[in-house]
């Protein structure tokens, strides 16, 4: 009975051991394809409402994760729908003027570390984003061709920008499909329509469609 006993659970911690090492096959060297929604949060100063609150926006993208062993390269492009916004320029020493946006686009390339293999993984890391408001433009009226040709030209130096980002989240596997949460934080950047951090919390899947490597086998 003890012998039975023994062998049994012998079998069970192969079992496991093996589905562990399976599971760090299927993460290992692959190339997830995926696609996020979220949240992002973000404060702007207009001409006429100087100390607005915290505004969200609705963020819809598709990435890349490509596996090592314990780290991932991603790589992301994200689609931005605000409501109606309105920030504020300085159009000269004593005047502002407000420029409206409703839509932009985020990329990123981040690098994270995946602490664990098993079915669920915290991550962290971090890397750089480009930001674009991408129908910005100034509001009201024009008094010279020249002051809207100097206003067209704040616009397009103030409607991007380049930001760090620091980002963590949570990764369920089931197999090559995961479902994943993370949040991402953007500090504040000078010269920028955006005059505020910027918080985004996402949700989404991805799914290993291939091996990040080639392997290389020889004959004898």
């Amino acid at each position: 009975m003890m012998r039975k006993t023994v062998c049994t659970f012998a079998l069970v911690l192969v079992t496991l051991a093996s589905s562990a090492a399976a599971q760090d096959d299927d993460w290992r060297h692959r190339w997830f394809w995926g696609a996020q929604g979220g949240i992002m949060q973000f404060k702007t100063a207009s001409a006429t409402t100087p100390t607005s609150g915290w505004q969200n926006a609705i963020t819809v993208g598709g990435h890349w994760l490509i596996t090592s062993t314990h780290s991932a390269l991603y790589a992301a492009f994200d689609h931005v729908i605000f409501d109606t916004t309105f920030a504020a320029v300085q159009e000269s020493q004593t005047t502002f003027r407000d420029i409206q946006f409703s839509s932009g686009r985020r990329i990123q390339a981040l690098l994270y570390v995946f602490p664990s293999g098993g079915y669920i993984q915290p991550y962290f890391g971090g890397g750089f984003g480009i930001n674009q408001l991408t129908d910005a433009f100034p509001t009201g009226v024009f008094n010279t061709p020249q002051e809207q040709e100097n206003m067209l030209r704040i616009v397009e130096e103030t409607s991007t920008k380049a930001f760090p980002i620091f980002s963590g989240g949570l990764q369920l596997r089931f197999g090559r499909l995961a479902l994943f949460g993370q949040a991402q934080y953007m500090p504040m950047g000078r010269n920028y329509l955006i005059s505020s951090a910027q918080y985004v919390g996402s949700v989404g899947l991805r799914y290993s469609v291939t091996g990040s490597r080639e392997e290389v086998t020889t004959r004898r």
